[in-house]
Protein backbone atom coordinates (compact mmCIF):
# COMPACT_ATOMS: atom_id res chain seq x y z
CA UNK A 1 0.00 0.00 0.00
CA UNK A 2 2.87 2.40 0.67
CA UNK A 3 3.76 2.35 -3.04
CA UNK A 4 0.25 3.22 -4.20
CA UNK A 5 0.78 7.02 -4.22
CA UNK A 6 3.88 6.68 -6.40
CA UNK A 7 2.09 4.24 -8.69
CA UNK A 8 -0.68 6.83 -9.13
CA UNK A 9 1.92 9.49 -9.86
CA UNK A 10 3.60 7.26 -12.45
CA UNK A 11 0.16 6.57 -13.93
CA UNK A 12 -0.21 10.31 -14.59
CA UNK A 13 3.04 10.28 -16.56
CA UNK A 14 2.01 7.18 -18.51
CA UNK A 15 -1.49 8.53 -19.26
CA UNK A 16 -0.06 11.85 -20.41
CA UNK A 17 1.58 10.17 -23.42
CA UNK A 18 -1.67 9.07 -25.15
CA UNK A 19 -2.97 12.62 -24.72
CA UNK A 20 -0.46 13.52 -27.43
CA UNK A 21 -2.36 11.36 -29.91
CA UNK A 22 -6.06 11.86 -29.16
CA UNK A 23 -8.13 14.72 -30.50
CA UNK A 24 -8.34 17.57 -27.98
CA UNK A 25 -11.82 17.99 -26.46
CA UNK A 26 -12.89 14.52 -27.68
CA UNK A 27 -14.44 11.89 -25.41
CA UNK A 28 -11.14 9.95 -25.18
CA UNK A 29 -9.29 13.15 -24.39
CA UNK A 30 -11.60 13.88 -21.47
CA UNK A 31 -11.37 10.28 -20.17
CA UNK A 32 -7.55 10.36 -20.14
CA UNK A 33 -7.47 13.94 -18.90
CA UNK A 34 -9.84 13.19 -16.01
CA UNK A 35 -7.86 10.08 -15.00
CA UNK A 36 -4.66 12.15 -14.95
CA UNK A 37 -6.39 14.77 -12.81
CA UNK A 38 -7.75 12.20 -10.39
CA UNK A 39 -4.32 10.62 -10.02
CA UNK A 40 -2.93 14.06 -9.20
CA UNK A 41 -5.54 14.66 -6.53
CA UNK A 42 -5.25 11.21 -4.98
CA UNK A 43 -1.49 10.62 -4.90
CA UNK A 44 -0.64 13.34 -2.38
CA UNK A 45 -3.72 12.67 -0.28
CA UNK A 46 -2.93 8.95 -0.07
CA UNK A 47 0.75 9.57 0.63
CA UNK A 48 -0.16 11.71 3.64
CA UNK A 49 -2.94 9.35 4.74
CA UNK A 50 -0.74 6.25 4.50
CA UNK A 51 2.19 8.00 6.19
CA UNK A 52 4.52 7.51 3.25
CA UNK A 53 4.90 11.09 2.01
CA UNK A 54 8.48 12.08 1.40
CA UNK A 55 10.81 14.17 -0.72
CA UNK A 56 11.23 11.50 -3.43
CA UNK A 57 7.47 11.22 -3.91
CA UNK A 58 7.13 15.01 -3.97
CA UNK A 59 9.81 15.25 -6.67
CA UNK A 60 8.13 12.49 -8.68
CA UNK A 61 4.82 14.35 -8.33
CA UNK A 62 6.47 17.52 -9.64
CA UNK A 63 7.90 15.64 -12.63
CA UNK A 64 4.45 14.17 -13.34
CA UNK A 65 2.82 17.60 -13.04
CA UNK A 66 5.41 19.10 -15.39
CA UNK A 67 4.98 16.27 -17.92
CA UNK A 68 1.20 16.54 -17.84
CA UNK A 69 1.32 20.34 -18.22
CA UNK A 70 3.85 20.20 -21.07
CA UNK A 71 1.73 17.67 -22.99
CA UNK A 72 -1.35 19.81 -22.49
CA UNK A 73 0.39 22.98 -23.63
CA UNK A 74 1.61 21.17 -26.74
CA UNK A 75 -1.82 19.68 -27.57
CA UNK A 76 -4.34 22.18 -26.27
CA UNK A 77 -2.86 25.53 -27.24
CA UNK A 78 -3.06 24.87 -30.99
CA UNK A 79 -6.59 23.42 -30.63
CA UNK A 80 -7.85 26.43 -28.69
CA UNK A 81 -7.08 28.90 -31.49
CA UNK A 82 -5.96 31.57 -29.05
CA UNK A 83 -5.28 35.16 -30.05
CA UNK A 84 -1.58 36.03 -30.26
CA UNK A 85 -1.68 38.15 -27.10
CA UNK A 86 -3.02 35.26 -24.99
CA UNK A 87 -0.56 32.81 -26.52
CA UNK A 88 2.21 35.28 -25.63
CA UNK A 89 0.89 35.51 -22.08
CA UNK A 90 1.00 31.70 -21.72
CA UNK A 91 4.56 31.69 -23.12
CA UNK A 92 5.53 34.40 -20.62
CA UNK A 93 4.17 32.37 -17.71
CA UNK A 94 6.06 29.29 -18.93
CA UNK A 95 9.29 31.30 -19.21
CA UNK A 96 8.78 32.70 -15.71
CA UNK A 97 8.32 29.15 -14.35
CA UNK A 98 11.49 27.99 -16.14
CA UNK A 99 13.37 31.02 -14.78
CA UNK A 100 12.18 30.13 -11.26
CA UNK A 101 13.48 26.59 -11.73
CA UNK A 102 16.83 27.93 -12.93
CA UNK A 103 17.14 30.30 -9.97
CA UNK A 104 16.15 27.55 -7.55
CA UNK A 105 18.70 25.21 -9.06
CA UNK A 106 21.44 27.85 -9.04
CA UNK A 107 20.78 28.75 -5.41
CA UNK A 108 19.98 25.32 -3.94
CA UNK A 109 21.48 22.80 -6.41
CA UNK A 110 18.12 21.06 -6.96
CA UNK A 111 14.92 21.62 -8.88
CA UNK A 112 12.73 24.05 -6.97
CA UNK A 113 9.19 22.92 -7.71
CA UNK A 114 7.27 24.78 -5.01
CA UNK A 115 3.94 23.52 -3.68
CA UNK A 116 2.50 26.90 -2.69
CA UNK A 117 -1.20 27.50 -2.18
CA UNK A 118 -1.16 29.78 -5.24
CA UNK A 119 0.48 27.09 -7.38
CA UNK A 120 -2.06 24.53 -6.22
CA UNK A 121 -4.96 26.91 -6.95
CA UNK A 122 -3.50 27.81 -10.36
CA UNK A 123 -3.11 24.10 -11.10
CA UNK A 124 -6.74 23.46 -10.17
CA UNK A 125 -7.93 26.32 -12.37
CA UNK A 126 -5.73 25.14 -15.19
CA UNK A 127 -7.11 21.62 -14.79
CA UNK A 128 -10.67 22.98 -15.06
CA UNK A 129 -9.85 25.02 -18.17
CA UNK A 130 -10.57 22.36 -20.82
CA UNK A 131 -13.97 21.66 -19.26
CA UNK A 132 -14.94 25.36 -19.36
CA UNK A 133 -13.23 26.48 -22.56
CA UNK A 134 -15.86 25.11 -24.98
CA UNK A 135 -18.49 27.19 -23.14
CA UNK A 136 -16.67 30.41 -22.13
CA UNK A 137 -13.77 30.53 -24.59
CA UNK A 138 -11.03 33.10 -24.30
CA UNK A 139 -12.40 34.80 -21.17
CA UNK A 140 -11.86 31.67 -19.04
CA UNK A 141 -8.36 31.34 -20.50
CA UNK A 142 -7.52 34.93 -19.59
CA UNK A 143 -8.82 34.44 -16.03
CA UNK A 144 -6.65 31.34 -15.60
CA UNK A 145 -3.64 33.20 -17.04
CA UNK A 146 -4.13 36.05 -14.59
CA UNK A 147 -4.09 33.71 -11.60
CA UNK A 148 -1.23 31.64 -13.04
CA UNK A 149 0.81 34.83 -13.47
CA UNK A 150 0.33 35.76 -9.82
CA UNK A 151 1.37 32.24 -8.76
CA UNK A 152 4.42 32.33 -11.04
CA UNK A 153 5.51 35.73 -9.69
CA UNK A 154 5.15 34.44 -6.13
CA UNK A 155 7.21 31.35 -7.00
CA UNK A 156 9.90 33.51 -8.62
CA UNK A 157 10.11 35.71 -5.52
CA UNK A 158 10.30 32.68 -3.23
CA UNK A 159 12.95 30.93 -5.33
CA UNK A 160 15.03 34.09 -5.20
CA UNK A 161 14.61 34.78 -1.49
CA UNK A 162 14.24 31.50 0.43
CA UNK A 163 17.45 30.98 2.41
CA UNK A 164 16.80 27.23 2.48
CA UNK A 165 14.74 25.46 -0.15
CA UNK A 166 11.38 24.35 1.24
CA UNK A 167 9.31 22.91 -1.59
CA UNK A 168 6.28 22.75 0.70
CA UNK A 169 6.33 26.48 1.46
CA UNK A 170 2.74 27.71 1.62
CA UNK A 171 3.46 31.06 -0.02
CA UNK A 172 4.72 34.55 0.65
CA UNK A 173 2.01 35.38 3.17
CA UNK A 174 1.73 31.90 4.75
CA UNK A 175 5.25 31.10 5.90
Amino acid sequence: MKYLPNVLTLLRIVLSVPLLFVEPFSAWFFVLYTLCGLSDMLDGYLARRLGCAGPAGARLDSVADFTFAAVLLFRLLPAMNLPVWLFGWVAGIALMKLFSLAIGYARHKQAAFLHTYANKAAGLLLFCLPYGFPFWGISVGAAVCLFATLAAVEELILCGTLPVLNQDVKGIFFR
